[in-house]
């Protein structure tokens, strides 16, 4: 394993901004480090992922290990100590956008594949570089495990080199009052929309949240409140539109969710308020469309699974002592798991809170034992013994 060449690619993909829609000079710099590390088939495929295939001699089931070429905006740039892409290493952390979120695990991911033995292995690995994951999880990885399939899935985000078998899932709902207009100087003549909202976020506000004794707690949040006309001038609004992002717990399901928003606004007293998930709506680099409800399932791989049970030893061989944890953010396991029912864990260099900062980073040290940690999990779920 090189670790000044694992160093250097992951710079140069650092070095290249890849906001959310602009991950195409990520995926040319990703398949150019693939064919160099021989892997055997390497492309684009339709949506814009960046995809490599290491075969084995031998027939066996197929690996798929999957990072996001995507990143948040740099917002405000003025606050950032350097060049938020300039892949600055100082005192042994690579900084820059996406360094933790989550081009260092893509780095590590390509090049613990280019080490493994062909000869030594079963069946195959497949490297997905991802785009769109942090506006639509799981869209992108869905498009690769049709055309490539997959036995077992390790999402790369963030995970402080200890092995998740779980992740929180995301909704987002849309909820809409309606009452009467009238003018501004009369307003008893008309029904406020704003009043009404204001009651029904009353009653989510008390909704218990569900709790998981190994993921944690669900979450509730109101994100946007707007008045419809907006701006309105002189007029008692006709409707009100608020936003809630909700964190799921493995084992919620969309119909014991959506019923409890609907009760809560029965009890504010306006059973009628609509209650919708919001939607995505998003076009990839390649011109790809998306539109789909925001609901991204949560999931649970159990702890003495054949995955789960493999990867630990893969990692201890590779000589980390990986806790078993779970995700907190969503990720694009909300489909491989959470939707198709394949197999997944997470592993990744860095820590959550390192996501979406000002001056974001990754340690190299962290970087190095990742790619590692990859090699020792391809080895051993895919052990010729």
């Amino acid at each position: 394993m090189d670790h000044d060449a694992l160093i250097r690619f992951a710079r140069d993909l650092v070095r290249i901004p890849s906001v959310l829609g602009e991950e195409h000079g990520v995926a040319e710099r990703v398949l150019a480090e693939m064919r160099l590390l021989g892997f055997d088939e390497v492309g684009l495929d339709e949506v814009g992922n960046a995809v490599g295939v290491l075969e084995s001699s031998m027939d066996g089931p197929t690996l798929l290990l999957d990072a996001h070429m995507d990143t948040v905006d740099v917002m405000p740039r003025g606050e950032w100590a350097a060049d938020p892409f300039s892949g600055d290493i100082v005192d042994g952390r690579l900084y820059g956008r996406g360094s933790s979120d989550m081009k260092g695990a893509l780095a590590a991911m390509v090049h613990a594949v280019g080490t493994l033995d062909r000869d030594e292995i079963t069946g195959r690995v497949v490297v997905s570089a991802s785009v769109g994951e942090e506006l639509i999880e799981g869209a992108a990885l869905r498009a690769v495990m049709q055309r490539q399939g997959a036995d077992f899935v390790v999402i790369g985000e963030a995970s402080g080199l200890n092995l998740v078998r779980a992740g929180r899932g995301r909704a987002e709902f849309v909820l809409t009052t309606r009452g009467t207009p009238a003018h501004a100087s009369s307003p008893q003549l008309g029904l406020n929309a704003v009043h009404m909202m204001r009651a029904v976020i009353e009653e989510i506000e008390r909704l218990p949240m569900p709790s998981d004794a190994f993921v944690g707690d669900g979450v509730m949040c109101l994100t946007d409140i707007i008045s419809i006309p907006h701006p309105a001038h002189s007029v008692v609004p006709s409707a009100c539109r608020a936003t809630y992002e909700r964190r799921l717990l493995p084992g919620e399901t969309q119909e014991e969710v959506l019923a409890a928003m609907r009760d809560a606004c029965a009890r504010a007293g306006h059973a009628d308020t609509e209650v919708e998930f919001a939607l995505t709506d998003y076009t990839s680099y390649t011109g790809v469309h998306w539109r789909q409800p925001k609901w991204f399932a949560p999931w649970q791989t159990e702890e003495d699974s054949e995955l789960v049970q493999k990867a630990l030893m893969g990692l201890r061989a590779a000589g980390l002592d990986p806790a078993l944890e779970s995700y907190q953010f969503c990720t694009n396991g909300a489909y491989s798991a959470g939707y198709a029912g394949v197999p997944t864990i997470g592993f990744g260099p860095s820590h959550e809170q390192l996501a979406h900062i000002i001056d974001e980073y990754i340690e190299l040290a962290q970087l190095v034992e990742a790619c590692r940690g990859y090699a020792g999990i391809a080895a051993s779920v895919l052990d010729r013994a």
